[in-house]
């Protein structure tokens, strides 16, 4: 009885179809609008900071696969993180790295790094 058992259960068993692992798509477009529309900035703003024209932002939200560096310039300009939403989108940085030599406080100042510079490679 135990091997009838174990046979009809294993060969029930591979007759069953593989369970699919479908992972939810998110519709691109409209995640970046629903983050647009929760922030403080308007969507002409927003836009604007991140280089595009407000028609172009509606149809980026149309968009079901925008683009992640669309997506990048978005994030940047609002300073929020989209990866959380699409964790297969390559990192970024929200904000550019301050520049190692920064504006020159004075005249003087920048004079001096004239000479500097100029000195070192003429």
């Amino acid at each position: 009885m135990y091997i009838i058992c174990v046979l009809f259960y294993t060969q029930f068993l591979i007759s069953l179809p593989p369970v699919p692992n479908k992972r939810i798509k998110l519709n691109r477009g409209q995640v970046l609008a629903s983050v647009i529309a929760t922030s403080k900035f308007t969507k002409e703003e927003v836009a604007n900071k991140a280089g595009y024209t407000r028609s172009a932002y509606y149809k980026h939200i149309d968009n079901p696969d925008l683009d992640y560096h669309i997506i990048m310039a978005y994030g940047k300009a609002l300073k929020h993180d989209f990866t959380e939403e699409f964790p297969d989108m390559p990192k970024y940085l929200l904000e550019e790295p301050e520049e190692i030599y920064g504006q020159p406080k004075t005249t003087e100042e920048a004079v001096r790094m004239v000479e500097h510079w100029k000195n070192k490679y003429l």
